[in-house]
């Protein structure tokens, strides 16, 4: 069975707690109310320690979903704006009704688990089956008699899925759904998309949307696209090879070497600065360690001639060499 949650009326009460200790002004009286409701219930505090994580995570929006969520507080007082990131979650989860807390946006805002930058992680489950977190994941897990359900609101996770013919596995994301028939495949929530990547057995794929495509059966070394209630079927791939970044490692096989830098970069806290327009029509193979990325650029460097050099601010940049 899943873990106990906080309920939305706990959500709701924690947005209220939240935005009344924002500011400086807040009364002595109400950090003491605040802390004797925590001490009520270990959800209570659970909620309002995910609440207060809030402004980090709204900082971190991209634009589109800053923008739609800025509209919705314009419908709001103008009061409760000016206590920023926290009186909006206020305003989205206590005015906005839980409604506004199921979406996929802001349910990726509080995830059961994540990761952060650079960090990869192995999660156990209760049922036999592992989950390994890349860089920058964020998901929830629901267990119930009928399924076990994870949902990735970002990042990529390698499933490998221990059998039980009475409660299917599945991952989902805004995308679609895939279901595992087998034991292994990677699942990759992109900015706009999401790929189903099968390592071994079978994997059933089907896209959202109120008229979805129809579902498609992948199998190992398949990989397919979902997104906009569309299903694509992308170029095969060694399955031996396409979970390697589980094991640390990035693999490539004649890429635009600024792509690869691309990949790198998710891993870094100081990406590396490149031209990608400088860098066009370079390509690059080879194995390049995730846990050590300065390696990584030099070795990258070294592997196609370009020059690796430290800016003024300390910051690595590769480019041509002169």
């Amino acid at each position: 069975m899943s873990a106990p949650r906080p309920t939305p009326e706990m959500i709701a009460q924690a947005a209220h707690w939240a935005a009344q200790l924002a500011t400086d002004e807040a009364p002595q009286s109400d950090h003491d109310a605040c802390e004797a409701w925590c001490r009520l219930n270990p959800l209570h505090r659970l909620a309002l320690q995910r609440m207060r994580a809030f402004d980090t995570q709204f900082s971190h929006t991209d634009a589109i979903d800053r923008e739609t969520i800025e509209t919705v507080l314009d419908q709001r007082s103008r009061t409760s704006r000016r206590l920023g990131g926290l009186a909006l979650a206020l305003a989205l989860l206590a005015g906005g009704g839980w409604l506004a807390a199921q979406s996929w946006m802001v349910r990726g805002w509080f995830p059961d688990d994540r990761t952060a930058r650079g960090e990869q992680r192995t999660l156990a489950l209760a049922d036999g089956s592992r989950l390994t977190l890349d860089t920058d994941a964020a998901l929830d897990i629901r267990r119930t008699d009928r399924q076990r359900t994870v949902s990735l609101f970002r990042g990529q996770i390698l499933v490998k899925v221990a059998r039980d013919k009475d409660r299917p596995f599945v991952v989902e994301t805004s995308d679609g759904t895939a279901t595992a028939h087998g034991t292994a495949f990677v699942v990759s929530r992109e900015a706009e998309a999401t790929t189903v990547t099968v390592i071994e057995s079978r994997v059933r794929v089907c896209p959202a949307g109120s008229a979805p495509a129809p579902c498609a059966d992948l199998l190992p070394g398949d990989r397919a696209r979902m997104a906009h209630g569309a299903l694509t079927p992308l170029g095969r791939v060694d399955p031996a090879t396409a979970a390697g970044w589980a094991e640390g490692w990035l693999a490539a096989d004649d890429q635009p070497v600024a792509q690869v830098l691309d990949a790198l970069n998710r891993y870094r806290r100081q990406p590396v600065r490149f031209d990608a327009a400088a860098l066009s029509g370079i390509r690059v193979s080879g194995s390049f360690p995730l846990t050590d990325t300065d390696r990584a650029v030099d070795g990258l460097a070294r592997s196609t001639g370009l020059r690796l050099s430290r800016e003024g601010d300390g910051r690595l940049r590769i480019g041509a060499a002169p």
